[in-house]
């Protein structure tokens, strides 16, 4: 019997320790601002959700182009848009969307479709090669507009900060 209480009080001090956290990382999570929630994090969009939120909402927006065996890709997701600074700075004046320069399915992109293309290594995708004028290189970055008119491409692993420069300097 002694088991049983011991194990019933043990479960019910984890359930209350869960819950408490729980609490306190949504906490975190939406720190009240003067603009309401603050973002403590970057929204990532496919290419397929892009016409539906310009729609509500224009803004300009970042394509990140990647690989899935791309080192520095990693690294740039983990800091730089991890990054609290950079989040504020950025995270309501851009719409950010992921685009696997490998992926194999096909893309509508401003009413013209975009497919894989096989090669000698792993191939690429038609509309990866289109927004970065044929010069494939990872991590790439792809500035547009808000009717998706290509504004700039900036190219390689940038930290936060000098990614929140180069776009705060650049008129896109």
């Amino acid at each position: 019997m002694k088991k049983l209480n011991v194990f019933m009080t043990s479960l019910a001090i984890m359930f209350f320790s869960g819950f408490v956290m729980s609490c306190v990382s949504k906490a975190k999570a939406e720190k009240p601002t003067k603009n309401g929630i603050e973002k403590t994090r970057i929204t990532w969009y496919s290419m397929d959700e892009l016409p539906s939120l310009l729609k509500k909402e224009p803004r300009k927006v970042i394509v990140d182009v990647y690989t899935d065996w791309c080192k520095w890709c990693k690294v740039m997701d983990q800091e730089t848009f991890e990054n609290p600074e950079f989040i504020e700075f950025a995270g309501d004046e851009f719409y950010f969307v992921k685009l696997n320069a490998e992926q194999k399915g096909s893309i509508v992109f401003k009413g013209e479709k975009f497919e894989f293309v096989p090669g000698v290594r792993r191939g690429h995708h038609e509309l990866a090669a289109s927004l970065l004028e044929g010069r494939l290189s990872y991590p790439s970055f792809v500035i547009l507009d808000e009717s998706l008119k290509g504004k700039g491409i900036i190219r390689g692993f940038k930290d936060a900060e000098t990614f929140q420069s180069l776009l705060s300097k650049r008129i896109y």
